[in-house]
């Protein structure tokens, strides 16, 4: 179950689907436009709740929505969000700190996009990222899997990176992985010379 605390931070959905499947933020939807939900996809209405906030709801309540009942999805949803507005210049810099080390920031500019349940083969396996981060070529610069708990047997890549779902809702702009192994170096760029 999602805590208490983070239903009122994030109101459970932190934002819609426009009519051309863009990401609209409750702050910038407009009353009397179509907006779905990112997990289910069914309409959502615009409310504006006691102290004139804005938030989105589900047109009729949907018990089977994931993204109301599970904190895995929430906090995709909500790390998402954020990685798009921080990518466009706003908020502040997302870092990655693995254990015991210093905090990295993530390589703005060599991020070009984000994929949403991305399908990946590492080591023989078939696994799914909740969110993946790939460069201008469409290259993975990291793989993020969000978890209750951490894995009974960790993946061992340098590009993959587990994080607790908890962490993610209570501060979405420092992932801390599950995994001590960990070992993300965000890459450099190359420099080509002709001489």
């Amino acid at each position: 179950m999602i805590r208490s605390k983070y239903r009122q931070r994030y109101r459970m959905i932190p934002y819609g689907l426009g009519p051309n499947g863009e990401i609209v933020t409750p702050q910038e939807a407009q009353p009397g436009k179509s907006h779905h939900c990112p997990e289910c996809k069914k309409r959502l209405v615009l409310r504006t709740s006691k102290l004139k906030n804005p938030f989105f709801a589900h047109l009729r309540k949907d018990k089977k929505c994931k993204l109301t009942k599970s904190p895995v999805v929430l906090a995709k949803h909500v790390l998402l969000v954020t990685l798009r507005e921080w990518m466009k210049g706003a908020g502040d810099p997302v870092q990655l700190q693995p254990f015991c080390n210093e905090r990295t920031e993530l390589p703005r500019n060599e991020i070009h996009q984000i994929k949403v349940n991305h399908r990946i083969r590492i080591n023989q396996r078939s696994l799914v990222s909740h969110l993946s981060l790939l460069d201008r070529y469409g290259l993975p610069i990291l793989h993020i899997e969000i978890r209750d708990r951490p894995r009974p047997q960790h993946i061992k890549h340098p590009s993959w990176l587990e994080v607790s779902a908890e962490e993610i809702l209570s501060n979405p702009y420092l992932l801390s992985p599950l995994n001590p192994d960990t070992d993300f170096l965000p890459p450099t760029p190359v420099q080509l010379s002709l001489f």
